[in-house]
């Protein structure tokens, strides 16, 4: 969860799975840290019949799964959920709920547009980038689009070129970068194009592309220095030394040893991710 969490209630073994996030919850103090710390991206859809039945059977809180149900049945509003999870352990004190709370009624007065921006942006904080791809997707193709201002869509567009990054890779990501800086103006968009850009096309077709625009000296400079120091810095990481060993092995025909040593740098990466 990232955080040493006390718990004085039962720890099961069971864990309750969120199904939107994959987020493993173990005991009731968890969910409700869970639900403090990710108020932003949770809604009414968190409370589903599954939760209330693993809060009963797996949690023990029997009586609590049963108010929580009977709260469901009779259509009670977000807050009243809310509280009545919050209030299952000592985790949280009564004034931490109560501002809470508060914070709740502040998100439902907020846009729309808002909203689900704050929700995306919340998903890409925890590289789940289909997630954030697929929320950001919504907003920019909704009506409550055409409320936000240029600055606000090339934000969206911005972190929506950093998802798209890292599930298809730099080419997705290089025109949206470009897209938002032609509306929001922030630097630090028109530089993640540069650096995508130097990626993308190597260092002739950077400058070769560059030309069209009016960059100051400075900048390219700037550019420059820090992209041939990640080179130096990729050359040197051990993990570039397997991939060179590995384009050795494709250009040698070695099929049998090349699928080998791919499915060992595969098996290795799941490894890492499963660990975090």
């Amino acid at each position: 969860m990232g955080k040493l969490i006390l718990c004085n209630g039962r720890r099961t073994d069971r864990p309750y799975v969120l199904p939107v996030t994959g987020q493993r919850i173990y005991s009731i103090e968890e969910l409700c840290y869970y639900i403090y710390n990710n108020i932003y991206s949770i809604d009414e859809t968190l409370f589903t019949e599954s939760l209330v039945d693993w809060i009963g059977t797996e949690l023990g809180l029997v009586s609590r799964a049963e108010k929580l149900e009977l709260s469901l049945r009779q259509g009670a509003d977000y807050k009243t959920l809310l509280a009545v999870v919050l209030c299952s352990s000592d985790y949280y004190t009564e004034q931490e709920i109560k501002k809470l709370l508060a914070t709740v009624d502040d998100i439902r007065t907020m846009p729309v547009a808002k909203r689900w921006f704050i929700k995306a942006n919340s998903f890409l904080l925890r590289k789940q980038y289909t997630e954030a791809a697929a929320q950001y997707d919504r907003l920019l193709i909704s009506e409550e689009a055409a409320e936000l201002s240029p600055k606000e869509y090339g934000d969206i567009l911005h972190n929506q070129a950093i998802a798209l990054l890292h599930i298809y890779g730099l080419e997705k990501a290089l025109d949206l970068f470009l897209q938002a800086y032609e509306r929001n103006r922030r630097e630090e968009s028109f530089r993640q194009y540069l650096y995508t850009l130097w990626l993308v096309k190597g260092r002739e077709g950077f400058e070769e592309k560059v030309s069209d625009y009016q960059i100051s000296e400075e900048l390219m400079e700037d550019i420059r220095i820090r992209m041939e120091q990640l080179s130096r810095e990729a050359r040197l990481c051990k993990d570039m030394d397997k991939i060179y060993k590995l384009r050795n092995l494709m250009n040698s025909g070695n099929s049998e040893e090349l699928r080998e040593k791919c499915e060992q740098m595969i098996y290795g990466w799941i490894g890492e991710t499963r660990v975090i």
